[in-house]
C-alpha cells in the first residue's frame, strides 16, 4: 500500500539510521554490550518523537478537517464549535509527549472538553499514560518506591519521582479494594461467585494465618489467606487475599476468594425426591495454627469441611511442655517430645493427651502451661486426626500459608526502617495479593488508576 510518511516521522528515523552509521564508523570492533548500549539509548530518545507523529495518524480528532468540526457538550448536548487549541503533556512508557488538541467550551454549562482526550482515555489531571502507571504499580509492590523509581529509569529510561510510584501503587490498591467490596457484597447476599469461577484442582485448601507488620503507630496483625488445590500430595494454583482487619471483615474477603475458586460449587442435593432440597457445596479443608479466630470464621462461612491443626504448630506444643517440665535442652525433654510427636503423627491426640495427664511439676506457672496445654489438645482433638488425614490423602501442615505471609507480606513490608500508614500499607498488600493470584478480573482498575 503506498502511503505518504509524516515529515517528521520520516525525518526522525532517517535520522536514527545516520547515527547507527556514524557510530559503528567511531566504533569499529566494539563489543555486544557496546553496540546494545547505544542501540537502546538511541531509541529511547527517538521514541517520544515518533509517539507524538502517531497521536494524528491514529486519532481523527487530532487532525483536520475532523479536528475542526462543531461537536456536542458532554453534558447538555448542544453543539459548539472549536474555542482553542491547547498543549498536552502526557509522560508515557516512551517518555513525556506533547500534542495539541482542540478544546471546546459550552458556555451552558460552563465547562470545557477535549474529544481526543477521551478518545485516548487520558482524564483531563491525568499526567501519566494507563501504560506507565501499570509498570509503576507493578514496581512498586515488588519494592520499595524509591528503589522502584531507580529501577524504572535504569531499565527504561524514563524517569519518575518515588512519590509518583507510591501515589499510582496505593491509588491502584484502593481501586482494587472497590471491586473486592463490592465482590464481598456480592457473595454474601448470594451465595454465589461474584467473578468468573477458576475452580481450583483436586481436593479444596484453604489456610490461614496471621503476620506482624510495623504501622506508624505500632505493630499489627495482617491476615493471610490462601486458596488452592492440593492434588498428588501438592498444594497447586494457589491464590491469595491479605488484609489487617478484624476477623469478621476478614471472613467475607476469604469467601469471596474461595467461591472465585469453586468453594460454593454446588456438588449435589440432599433430601426428597421431589421439591425442594439442599445443596451440597465443595468440600473445603482448612488448615490453621489453632487460633481461634481461624476455625470461628471456617464455621460460619464454609459447609462440608475438615479442620486440620497444622501438625508442625501443635509440635511446638509439646516441645513447650517438654521444655518446661523436664528442663530446656536435656535429653529428658528431647526423649519425651520426639516420642509424643511420633505418636501424635502415628496416633492421635488421644495418647497424647492421657500423656500430658500423667505429667506434674511443682511451680505455678509449669501448672498452669499444664493445664493450658491440656486444653489446646483436647479442644483440638477432632483437628489433629492425623492418621485419618494422612490415609485420604490431606495435607496436615500449614507451610504454604506461612511461606505466603513471607514471600507476600514480610518481603515487601518489612523492611528496614518501614513503617505504614494504614491507607498505604492497604494498598500495596491489594496489589500485591491480586498480582500474585493472577486474577484478570479483578486487574481492571490497575489501568484506571492513573
Amino acid at each position: 500500500m503506498n502511503q505518504t510518511l509524516p515529515e517528521s516521522m520520516v525525518a526522525r528515523l532517517t535520522q536514527v539510521g545516520t547515527d547507527l552509521v556514524a557510530w559503528a564508523q567511531r566504533h569499529p570492533e566494539a563489543t555486544l554490550a557496546a553496540q546494545e548500549a547505544f542501540v537502546l539509548e538511541l531509541l529511547r530518545g527517538v521514541a517520544p518523537d515518533l509517539l507524538t507523529a502517531l497521536l494524528p495518524l491514529a486519532v481523527r480528532e487530532l487532525r483536520l478537517p475532523a479536528a475542526g468540526q462543531r461537536q456536542a457538550c458532554p453534558g447538555c448536548g448542544a453543539s459548539w464549535g472549536v474555542q482553542e487549541w491547547r498543549e498536552r503533556l502526557v509522560r508515557t512508557r516512551c517518555g513525556a509527549v506533547r500534542y495539541e488538541r482542540p478544546w471546546y467550551w459550552c458556555r451552558r454549562c460552563q465547562g470545557g472538553w477535549a474529544p481526543a482526550d477521551q478518545v485516548l482515555d487520558v482524564a483531563r489531571s491525568q499526567r501519566v499514560s494507563a501504560g506507565l502507571s501499570q509498570w509503576l504499580v507493578s514496581l512498586g509492590a515488588v519494592t520499595d518506591f524509591r528503589e522502584a523509581a531507580g529501577l524504572l529509569a535504569e531499565l527504561t529510561g524514563v524517569e519518575v519521582a518515588p512519590e509518583t510510584v507510591r501515589q499510582h501503587t496505593e491509588g491502584a490498591g484502593a481501586a482494587l479494594e472497590v471491586v473486592q467490596q463490592a465482590a464481598c457484597a456480592t457473595v454474601m447476599a448470594t451465595q454465589e461467585a461474584a467473578a468468573p469461577v477458576e475452580r481450583a484442582p483436586g481436593q479444596l485448601l484453604v489456610e490461614a494465618d496471621g503476620v506482624m507488620v510495623r504501622y506508624l503507630d505500632d505493630w499489627h496483625e495482617v491476615k493471610v489467606g490462601l486458596i488452592a488445590g492440593h492434588t498428588d500430595g501438592k498444594t497447586q494454583a494457589p491464590s491469595y487475599v491479605a488484609a489487617r482487619e478484624p476477623p469478621d471483615a476478614f471472613g467475607p474477603r476469604l469467601l469471596t476468594e474461595a467461591a472465585r475458586r469453586g468453594a460454593l460449587d454446588v456438588v449435589g442435593w440432599t433430601g426428597p425426591l421431589a421439591g425442594r432440597g439442599l445443596a451440597q457445596l465443595r468440600p473445603v479443608v482448612v488448615i490453621g495454627d489453632g487460633a481461634h479466630w481461624i476455625w470461628n470464621l471456617a464455621a460460619e462461612h464454609f459447609g462440608e469441611r475438615v479442620d486440620i491443626v497444622d501438625f508442625y504448630h501443635a509440635s511446638e506444643h509439646l516441645w513447650e511442655v517438654a521444655r518446661t517440665v523436664f528442663g530446656a535442652g536435656t535429653p529428658q525433654a528431647q526423649s519425651w517430645a520426639e516420642a509424643q510427636r511420633a505418636i501424635l503423627l502415628t496416633h492421635g491426640a488421644g495418647p497424647v493427651i492421657a500423656a500430658l495427664d500423667a505429667l506434674t511439676i511443682a511451680s505455678p506457672e509449669g501448672t498452669a502451661l499444664l493445664r493450658r496445654e491440656r486444653g489446646y489438645f483436647r479442644s483440638n482433638q477432632a483437628r489433629m486426626a492425623y492418621p485419618a488425614f494422612r490415609a485420604q490423602g490431606l495435607p496436615i501442615g500449614s507451610g504454604a500459608v506461612e511461606s505466603t505471609a513471607k514471600h507476600l507480606v514480610q518481603l515487601r513490608m518489612k523492611r528496614p526502617g518501614a513503617r505504614w500508614s494504614e491507607p498505604g500499607a492497604h494498598g500495596v498488600l491489594m496489589v500485591r495479593t491480586q498480582r500474585l493470584s493472577n486474577c484478570p478480573w479483578v486487574l481492571t482498575p490497575l489501568r484506571k488508576a492513573s
